[in-house]
């Protein structure tokens, strides 16, 4: 069982390519990542498509425990963050997540779907267009 939300900590994007993670801090001291972790596969120019996300998972820091929750239950932890929230960027990124909750995973309008660094054509400059 999860404990109560106690304090928010952060929430980010991970630079693993786009996982997201709501870093907060139990009841019982501990701390815990909700973590929706990207789904991405490589494009032929050598950039990655984000395809959406895996179930959320919560993982306790400590014990490296992690419990598989429903986009349900996900949503409501979210919630119950929203008034703990104390900066923008975090804001930003927990209604990026809320959003994924609402459609089981699927890239949130606010997360870009190709990134990453094309291979340059030989003969073209990185300034040509």
């Amino acid at each position: 069982m999860l404990p109560s939300i106690a304090l928010l900590r952060s929430v980010e994007m991970i630079r693993d390519g786009g996982s997201l993670a709501a870093i907060f801090q139990g009841a019982n001291g501990g701390e815990y990542w909700l973590f929706l972790e990207v789904r991405l596969r490589e494009l032929p120019t050598g950039e990655a498509e984000r395809l959406g996300y895996e179930e959320p998972v919560v993982v306790e820091r400590l014990t490296g425990v992690t419990t598989g929750i429903s986009w349900q239950h996900a949503k409501i932890l979210l919630g119950q963050m929203r008034p703990l929230l104390r900066e923008e960027a975090d804001r930003r990124w927990l209604e990026v997540m809320y959003e994924c909750t609402q459609t089981n995973g699927r890239l949130p309008s606010g997360v870009e779907r190709v990134f990453g660094q094309a291979v340059s054509n030989p003969g073209q400059s990185a300034g040509a267009a």
